[in-house]
């Protein structure tokens, strides 16, 4: 009955006799609607709103949410949704896969290739461990649906074919093989195999149960978690695990859900399959190998793509181009470490003196650099005295030279709005309209609501999904969004050795926010020929020219007398500030500035009668238009002097970074090449003076010739800030296609 009814979904959907040609024609994607379709007791149960969320079913007390990954999303509809639901996640498995290719151009369609090997179903675990904390709640679920599928993708990637970094079209179900519930810890324990030794290492238990791959230390790490096993000790380098959890009776237990992995099981269940995937290899391989030899034929289509009319073609054609563009969710990991990073509380301060400014960058650097020698990556440093974080992702071209190349993000965030207890959320495929953020302001009491009316390039993310705040705080975009899209170019790399690049070096900084974040710097230790900052915004931002820059206080010495008797006696500090302030061009303010117009811009003022302090900082993209506005202020203080008397107004003028076109110029490739990645990527580069500085400025003078790309956040340094999960995600695609590039050059 449960394979009849899933088979019903099908035929609901795709029509009793599935024609290849309906692929990609529902709004929301044909894997999820068909599940969906199939655990819904009916139509009136699906797209519920709950409070602030939208559930995929609700009926009585429970809720069913249909996730094909990235798992975080579902963080903050778990907390939501628990303490008042039942909730069950299914998760569909594609157990077994046919790829099926679409030419961007003509549409057409290729005959399937032969199926893949079964699908491990310990890589659930990558995903698992961004709900972690909630797998063992009362009131949650999880269902594994293992399918059939036909999966659909765009030939518009690279290399051979353009399957490389190709984007999935659509995924067909085609049979629902099995279903198997996990709750609680007895669920688990399906997943420690009967005979894994009393204490066993990573390595051993990925072997025993035939896991390829290097995210095998996730299972482990989440079963460790949960309570299913403990550390015991250690063997060499290597940690020893042993069982913590103890079943009743393994025999209370279906046995289609209990995984075996000793060699004289035969349960003859779906899921001992996962031990047989060297045997169904060899025979896949046997049938490539004999495909291999008739290279000259052409290239399949089905009858139904060589049978459609014009009209049909080209709509087709159109759909598949339009697809072609969308973003590609490869690295779903790279949201996962955002949401993490966020919560850390890393705000600097410059009235601190010390370096770093705050302590709480030092608890962000620890986590980076454990999490850098967890992900493999080698060399890897933390300075505990000035927290710098230092790490090399090994070349993978042997005795071939590449240039060394670096990649670099500040791990401090703003000061300017609250960085404590960061709440982020995702917005899922926003409409264009207001997000409120929060119904109630803390100081105002107002709402605080994101506005395209406000914000009008809100406007170009309809459609994507959007991580905000909650009103409170900033998000910390501005850089951990580098940061966390650093960290997921550097594990991927790591995991697929056949990808060819040189030597790359990583380093996380404190204290950019504040202009030190070079100060302490190692260039020599970090050991990189040229290097790109990633702290920029908008996708396909590519920044190599900036302001110079300079920062100016003055201290002003008054004269307070009592006000009745303060005629030709009294000197009044701030208001020899305001006039100051008089004296320099009105409209040279960022108020009214734009592009390379430069400015001074008044950042505090504060006095009495007695003394004034006040801060400026001044910026001009041109070096001589710099030079005279430093001139001016010489000029102002000397005249404030000469009329109320020498030392009155005191200056302190210091150069914070100069414009790093000056030392780019002879390494344009490093300009040409961020291009390249970018169109690899289907983005293009969005050229623009910044209107601001990078460590990157500073470091280009140091020696490490290094420009500034895009992050994907927007509106930083307040509670309006936002970032596009989508736009994160290419962003990883632009460093690794930069690893690439640069590894060609060997």
């Amino acid at each position: 009955m449960m394979k009849k009814s899933f088979q019903e979904s099908i035929d609901k959907y795709l029509g009793r006799k599935y024609d290849r040609s309906s692929i990609g024609i529902l709004k929301e994607k044909t894997l999820h609607s068909i599940v969906k379709d199939f655990f819904a007791p009916s139509e009136d149960s699906k797209e519920i709103r709950v409070g602030d969320f939208v559930a995929d079913i609700c009926y009585e007390d429970r809720i069913i949410e249909i996730q094909n990954g990235n798992f975080a999303h579902l963080v903050p509809k778990l907390e939501a949704f628990l303490p008042k639901y039942k909730v069950t996640v299914v998760y569909p498995i594609p157990y077994r896969k046919w790829m099926c290719w679409i030419d961007p151009e003509t549409g057409e369609q290729t005959a399937r290739n032969a199926p893949r090997g079964n699908f491990n179903l310990y890589k659930i675990f990558r995903d698992l461990y961004s709900i972690r904390k909630f797998l063992l709640h009362p009131g949650f679920t999880l269902i594994l649906t293992c399918l059939e599928i036909e999966e659909y993708r765009v030939q518009d990637g690279w290399g051979r074919g353009g399957k490389r970094g190709s984007h999935r079209y659509d995924r067909i179900p085609l049979r629902l093989l099995d279903e198997i519930e996990i709750k609680g810890l007895e669920g688990y324990n399906r997943f420690l195999p009967d005979d894994l030794p009393d204490e066993f290492t990573t390595k051993e238990f990925q072997k025993l149960v035939k896991y390829r791959g290097k995210y095998f230390g996730t299972t482990v790490r989440v079963l460790e978690e949960i309570g299913m096993i403990e550390r015991c000790g250690k063997r060499k380098q290597a940690y020893l695990f042993k069982k913590k959890y103890e079943s009743g009776s393994a025999k209370e237990m279906p046995d289609n859900t209990k995984i075996n992995n000793s060699k004289s099981a035969k349960t003859g269940n779906l899921l001992e399959d996962n031990n047989n995937n060297k045997t169904e290899n060899i025979k896949m391989a046997a049938k490539k190998t004999k495909a291999a030899t008739k290279k000259a034929a052409p290239k399949k289509t089905t009858k139904v793509a060589a049978t459609k009319s014009a009209a049909k073609t080209t709509k087709t054609t159109k759909t598949a181009t339009k697809v072609a563009t969308k973003v590609a969710n490869k690295e779903e990991s790279v949201i996962d470490r955002f949401l993490r990073y966020v919560k850390y509380d890393t705000q600097s301060n410059e009235q601190t003196g010390t370096s770093p400014s705050t302590p709480g960058q030092h608890e962000l650097a620890k986590a980076l650099a454990k999490e850098l020698e967890e992900i493999g990556a080698s060399d890897v440093y933390y300075d505990k005295e000035h927290c710098y974080v230092y790490a090399t992702i090994p070349s993978t071209l042997g005795r071939k030279k590449a240039p060394v190349l670096g990649f670099i993000s500040h791990m401090d965030t703003s000061d300017a709005t609250s960085g404590k207890d960061v709440k982020p959320r995702i917005v899922e495929k926003y409409d264009g309209k207001d997000v409120i953020l929060n119904e109630k302001d803390p100081e105002t009491g107002a709402k605080v609501v994101l506005s395209p009316k406000t914000f009008p390039e809100l406007l170009n993310h309809k459609g994507e999904d959007l991580i905000v705040t909650d009103g409170t705080t900033l998000l910390g975009a501005d850089d951990k969004a580098g940061v966390a899209e650093i960290m997921t170019m550097a594990s991927y790399l790591l995991k697929h050795p056949e990808v060819k690049h040189g030597k790359i070096r990583i380093a996380f900084t404190p204290d950019e926010e504040i202009g030190e974040g070079t100060k302490f710097f190692d260039i020599k230790k970090f050991g990189a020929d040229f290097a790109y900052t990633v702290d920029g915004g908008k996708l396909g931002e590519l920044e190599y020219e900036c302001f110079n820059a300079a920062e100016v206080e003055l201290i002003i010495h008054g004269r307070s007398v009592h006000p009745g008797d303060a005629k030709g006696k009294m000197l009044n500090a701030t208001l020899i500030a305001y006039e100051f302030q008089s004296m320099l061009p009105a409209f040279d303010n960022p108020m009214y500035t734009e592009k390379k117009e430069g400015f001074f811009h008044l950042t505090l003022m504060k006095g009495t009668c007695e003394k004034a302090v006040v801060y400026y900082i001044i910026r001009d993209h041109d070096k001589k238009k710099f030079l005279d506005r430093k001139k001016l202020v010489e000029k102002i203080v000397k005249f404030l002097n000469d009329k109320y008397g020498a030392g009155t107004v005191e200056l302190t003028m210091e150069d914070s970074y100069y414009n790093m076109i000056e030392k780019l110029k002879p390494h344009m490739h490093l300009i040409e090449n961020a291009r390249k990645a970018m169109e690899m990527a289907g983005v293009t580069s969005i050229e623009n003076p910044i209107r601001g500085g990078t460590d990157g400025a500073m470091l280009s003078f140091k020696g490490l010739p290094c420009p500034n790309l895009c992050t994907g956040g927007y509106n930083y340094h307040g509670k309006y800030e936002y970032a596009s999960v989508q736009e994160m995600y290419k962003t990883v695609e632009i460093l690794k296609n930069l690893a690439e590039i640069y590894g060609e050059k060997a």
